[in-house]
């Protein structure tokens, strides 16, 4: 049986006008060019109607487990930069800012990354920045001690 990633599905049923037949999705996928084991499997559904595109993905699921392919290229491998002295990911920063009232000057961001469970290494980075107007400034500042590895929490 054929797995298919959910985005090959979505590109071939792009502009789908629902609601459709089986026969209408894979009259539409074949038109958008998918793959004939693809079209097959859309023919083969057996539900008389589908509302929208959850509703495919459903089915594809449910009757034919016929999602999941692997990745047409493979896996993403993401590269970190070798950075000097203490590097964080921009989502640790994300993390450690939420809920921030901007503007805001660096002492208080440093409380707020505080109570938000950040590292000391990081608060001490915020601590030293003057005020800022939002999450942009913060990132443009920290530049370069962003991109580092990924925590493994």
């Amino acid at each position: 049986m054929a797995k298919f990633q959910v985005t090959e599905v979505q590109k071939s049923l792009k502009g789908f006008d629902y609601p459709g037949s089986s026969d209408d999705l894979a009259d539409h996928a074949e038109s958008n060019g998918a793959d004939a084991e693809l079209v097959a499997t859309l023919r083969a559904l057996k539900k008389d109607e589908f509302s929208g595109p959850n509703a495919v993905m459903h089915e594809l699921s449910a009757q034919e487990d016929a999602l999941g392919g692997p990745t047409p290229d493979g896996p993403t491998q993401r590269e970190t930069k070798d950075i000097e002295g203490p590097a964080w990911q921009v989502t640790e920063v994300q993390k450690a800012l939420k809920g921030a009232d901007y503007p805001m000057d660096g002492p208080a961001l440093a409380d707020l990354a505080r109570s938000n469970g950040a590292d000391d290494d990081l608060v001490d980075a915020l601590r030293g920045l003057g005020q800022v107007n939002g999450p942009n400034k913060v990132m443009q500042e920290l530049k370069s001690h962003l991109g580092g590895p990924a925590d493994d929490d």
